[in-house]
C-alpha cells in the first residue's frame, strides 16, 4: 500500500524523505471495512541474492503453503527463477510477527483498559497489548508509550481500540494501528526509520498513514464528522474511494482536513496560537482563572494542563467559550499549559504553550468590634510559612497608615481604642513555598475595607 502511496509523491513532486506522511481516506462506515480490510494490505519485499520463495515462507509466512499464495498474486510461472531486484507484494495477514510493545507512561482519574474480556488495573508502566479496549471518563487523561518511542495521549471522554501492535519480522518494521471510537487522541509520532513501517489512525470515516508527525484526531460525537490537525509535519489526504492524484490535497502543518460520513472533505487553514494576558501570573487562588487576548475568529478555547513538557502526564483540561478559561484547583507545582483557539467550523487551531506556577495562597478578612476593643480577624489557604501585615489609614485610602504592622504570625490584632472616625484597613501576606526549591515568595493583599467608629 506504501508503494503506492510513493509512487503518487513522486509523480507529484513531494519528497518523502523528509519522513512524514499521512493519509486520509474518507469512506463511508461499510466501504472502509471492505477496503481496508487486512486480506487487501500489502507490503512490498525486494527479492535478494540467495532467497527462494519457498524459504521466505518457511521463515516469514504464517503458513509454509502459503508461498502459492505469493506466487499467485505476483504472477510468478516458476518459483524457483525468481530474478533479484525483483518487488514481491506479500499481503500482511500472511506475515509472521512478534506482539510489540506498549506501556501506560501516565494517567490520571478513571481510565478503563480491557484486553480480552479482562479489565486490567491500571499501573505506571503496565503493558498494553493488541485487542485491547481503552477508555477515559469525565476529567480523566493516559498517555501510552509504543516501543520505536511514539506516543498517543487520550483526554477526557475518549475511547480506542488498539487494532495492530505488531513488529514484523520480514520487513524488521513496526505495524501499528488505532481505532478511535470515540473523543480525541493526539500521536505524537517518532519518524519512523523504516519504509514499511507503518502507524495507522483509524475512525469510522477516515484512516490517517503516519511516517512521523504531531497530528490531533477528534470524532465529533453529534456529525461523525472527523478531523484531523497537523501541528508539525505535513498531511496529504485523499477522499473516497480512490487514491489517485486527482483526489489528493496537502495539510501540512497549522491546517487540517475533516471528513464526513458522506465521504465529502474540507480544507480549512488552522487559528493561530493564541495569547494569554499574563503568561508571568501565579495561579494563587482556589480555582485557575486564564484571560486570553480576544480575537473575533475564535469562538472558544481549549486548555490542557501537564506536569511535563512532553505533555505525557495530563492533569487537567478544560473548553469555554469566549477569552477566560476557569479550571477546578490543582496540587501546587510547576505545569505546563497547551492553549489552543477553537474555531467556528469545528476545527482546532495551532496550540501555544506556557509554563506557569501554582501555588495556593487564598487571604480574606473581617473587622467587628468586642468587649475588649476592635478585633481585625484574617484567613486563607496554603502550604508553606505565612506573614501578615495589618495596615489601617484614616478618612482616605491613599493617608499614610496610623498603624503598619508586618510579620504577623498570628491571625488576630485587636485595637482597645480608636477614636470616632472612618478608617480604611486591609491585610496583606508573604507566603513562601513549601517546595524548598523554590525561594521566591508570594505577596497579595486584601482590598480596602471601611470601618466606620462611632463609640
Amino acid at each position: 500500500m506504501f508503494e503506492d502511496f510513493r509512487e503518487l509523491f513522486r509523480s507529484s513532486g513531494t519528497y518523502l524523505g523528509a519522513g512524514i506522511l499521512i493519509l486520509a481516506v474518507a469512506l463511508v462506515p461499510n466501504e472502509a471495512a471492505a477496503q481496508q480490510s487486512p486480506e487487501t494490505e500489502q507490503i512490498a519485499y525486494v527479492f535478494k541474492r540467495g532467497d527462494t520463495l519457498f524459504g521466505l515462507a518457511n521463515k516469514y509466512l504464517r503458513k509454509q503453503s502459503d508461498y502459492s499464495a505469493v506466487q499467485r498474486i505476483n504472477r510468478i510461472g516458476n518459483p524457483r527463477q525468481i530474478p533479484v531486484g525483483k518487488s514481491l507484494q506479500i499481503p500482511v495477514y500472511l506475515l509472521k510477527y512478534r506482539p510489540s510493545k506498549a506501556s501506560l507512561s501516565a494517567f490520571r482519574g478513571s481510565i478503563s483498559i480491557a484486553t480480552g474480556g479482562r479489565e486490567l488495573t491500571p499501573v505506571q508502566g503496565l503493558s498494553v497489548a493488541e485487542g485491547s479496549q481503552i477508555k477515559t471518563a469525565a476529567r480523566s487523561f493516559l498517555t501510552l508509550q509504543l516501543e520505536d518511542g511514539s506516543r498517543v495521549s487520550l483526554p477526557s471522554n475518549s475511547q480506542v481500540r488498539i487494532t495492530r501492535l505488531r513488529h514484523i519480522l520480514l520487513t524488521d518494521s513496526m505495524d501499528y494501528e488505532i481505532a478511535v471510537d470515540k473523543g480525541r487522541i493526539r500521536s505524537k509520532v517518532t519518524p519512523l526509520q523504516k519504509k514499511a513501517d507503518r502507524f495507522r489512525v483509524r475512525t469510522p470515516v477516515a484512516v490517517s498513514a503516519v511516517r512521523g508527525t504531531d497530528y490531533r484526531t477528534r470524532v465529533d460525537e453529534m456529525s461523525g464528522t472527523v478531523f484531523s490537525e497537523t501541528v508539525e509535519g505535513e498531511v496529504v489526504v485523499a477522499a473516497g474511494q480512490s487514491l489517485s492524484r486527482g483526489a489528493m490535497v496537502s495539510i501540512p502543518a497549522g491546517t487540517g482536513a475533516a471528513a464526513t460520513v458522506t465521504g465529502a472533505l474540507a480544507k480549512a487553514e488552522l487559528l493561530s496560537p493564541p495569547e494569554l494576558l499574563d503568561p508571568a501570573k501565579v495561579q494563587s487562588e482556589e480555582g485557575l482563572r486564564f484571560a486570553i487576548v480576544p480575537r473575533d475568529t475564535a469562538v472558544g478555547h481549549r486548555m490542557i494542563i501537564a506536569s511535563d513538557a512532553g505533555f505525557v502526564d495530563l492533569v487537567a483540561e478544560e473548553q469555554e467559550k469566549g477569552a477566560v478559561i476557569d479550571l477546578a484547583t490543582i496540587p501546587n507545582g510547576r505545569y505546563y499549559a497547551k492553549l489552543s483557539a477553537l474555531a467556528a467550523d469545528g476545527f482546532e487551531g495551532m496550540p501555544a504553550t506556557y509554563s506557569f506556577k501554582r501555588q495556593l495562597s487564598t487571604l480574606g478578612g473581617s473587622a467587628d468590634a468586642g468587649d475588649f476593643g476592635y478585633r481585625f480577624k484574617w484567613f486563607g489557604a496554603g502550604e508553606g510559612q505565612r506573614f501578615y501585615r495589618l495596615q489601617i489609614l484614616k478618612d482616605s485610602k491613599t493617608a499614610i497608615p496610623i498603624l503598619d504592622e508586618a510579620g504577623l504570625s498570628t491571625d488576630t490584632v485587636t485595637l482597645s481604642e480608636l477614636p470616632d472616625g472612618e478608617y480604611y484597613w486591609r491585610v496583606g501576606v508573604t507566603q513562601f513555598s513549601s517546595d524548598p526549591e523554590d525561594p521566591k515568595a508570594i505577596e497579595k493583599w486584601t482590598d480596602f475595607e471601611k470601618l466606620t467608629v462611632a463609640n
